[in-house]
């Protein structure tokens, strides 16, 4: 979840932290996890797992992203 959610908050970086994009964000970051799991189907000994990409690893990116926003607007 760490990991995804410092993935999605680089993302909304990139895109210059605009309250708009943040969705864009998360998106990139769901779909990264969701490429991670199709590679984790080719290494043996490790399975695929819909619900740890979509659930897991998005509410993680999604958890991260609120954070942001919120502390975001408690500076200014």
């Amino acid at each position: 979840m760490l990991g995804y959610g410092i993935l999605a908050a680089s993302y909304w970086y990139a895109l210059g932290f605009s309250k708009r994009r943040w969705w864009l964000a998360l998106l990139f970051a769901g779909v990264y996890a969701i490429t991670d799991e199709y590679h984790q189907s080719f290494v043996p000994g490790r399975h695929p797992s819909w619900v740890d990409a979509l659930v897991i690893d998005g509410s993680g990116a999604l958890i991260s992203l609120y954070l942001v926003i919120r502390f975001a607007d408690s500076t200014r």
